[in-house]
């Protein structure tokens, strides 16, 4: 059991500073799946209408204890200018968990008063994390003064803040996650990471405005304070407009650079989904490239939606996430 904590113990500790899990909300693809609020507090209220998500991922299936995660979260207008955003998550990584709840602010400034949309945004949010450990299971005659043989909890606070501008079809996203530097108050005093914050930028345009079918590519990169570790997500993603809807399809490739493990790391996720009238419905599957993998089960996730308190457009124009 000792060996199985401290097995689990390191593969937390690298997938923490790679992003995978426990700093907060862990930045998967389900903002490829019109889950943009979930990185970015900007975009909170930055669509014509209200949206409620439901994702839910899991991560090596097959695994005992394999890594999973649920999100819910609503994404809604505050007055004509202003919108706020509620996101409850549940993150679990063997004997690691967090919950934790993200309430975000936007202001929406209109540059034009034209049809043509051009649009700069702001946004702040503040979180509360439970974080957990759980050795209640190991055994307690045989003793090891670093387990602790009980359920351990401790809670931090953290701020996100980020800016957003839209120009027609174009769009340009930037936060940085985790601004304060707080100790968790979980594991060895001294030894902790307070740093876990995360520079993130979003760049896409969105091509076919006029046609039936349409072309998004993007880019998202990460840059970790802390382990100076880089991440860059190139995305494709393809719509056909539907009489009530839309379907739409595309891959996403990611690469880790300067990352803490030394095998270097790569993985593709292709991507399914379609909107019928107001609700959403996508399917994300990731495939890890890298020679040595922990498990060759894949990571699934599903995204469940639906959109309300749809307001009329002023512009003609726009990208999907915020249409």
């Amino acid at each position: 059991m000792k060996r199985i904590f401290i097995t689990l113990s390191i593969l937390f500790l690298i997938t923490g500073r790679m992003g995978f899990a426990q700093e907060g909300i862990p930045i998967y693809y389900d903002y490829l799946t019109d889950n943009l609020h979930l990185i970015h507090p900007a975009m909170n209220g930055a669509s014509s209408c209200s949206k409620v998500r439901l994702t839910g991922r899991m991560q090596w299936s097959g695994v005992k204890d394999f890594p999973m995660l649920q999100t819910l979260s609503l994404s809604s207008h505050l007055g004509k200018s202003s919108g706020f955003g509620v996101i409850l998550f549940n993150d679990r990584n063997g004997y690691h968990s967090q919950k934790g709840i993200q309430m975000s602010f936007a202001q929406h400034i209109l540059l034009s008063q034209r049809e043509i949309l051009n649009k700069l945004s702001f946004g702040v949010s503040a979180m509360y994390v439970l974080n957990q450990l759980d050795q209640s299971a190991f055994d307690p005659n045989d003793f090891d003064p670093v387990i602790a043989y009980t359920m351990q909890s401790s809670g931090y606070f953290n701020v996100d803040v980020g800016l957003a501008y839209h120009l027609e079809n174009f769009f340009l996203l930037a936060s940085v996650k985790n601004l304060l530097l707080m100790p968790r108050g979980l594991y060895t005093p001294g030894l902790e990471n307070v740093n876990l914050r995360n520079y993130v930028g979003t760049m896409g345009y969105f091509f076919g405005k006029r046609m039936g079918f349409h072309v998004e590519p993007s880019v998202m990169l990460q840059y970790k304070d802390y382990s100076k570790a880089m991440i860059v997500d190139g995305n494709l993603k393809f719509y056909h407009d539907l009489s009530n809807g839309a379907f739409f399809y595309g891959v996403s490739y990611r690469n880790y650079l300067n990352s803490a493990v030394t095998n270097p790391l790569s993985d593709i996720t292709p991507i399914i989904g379609f909107y019928s009238g107001r609700f959403i419905l996508a399917y994300v599957y990731t495939h890890q490239l890298a020679q040595n993998t922990f498990s060759q089960g894949g990571f699934h996730q599903i995204t469940l939606g639906f959109n309300f308190d749809c307001r009329q457009r002023v512009y003609r124009y726009g990208c999907p996430h915020i249409r």
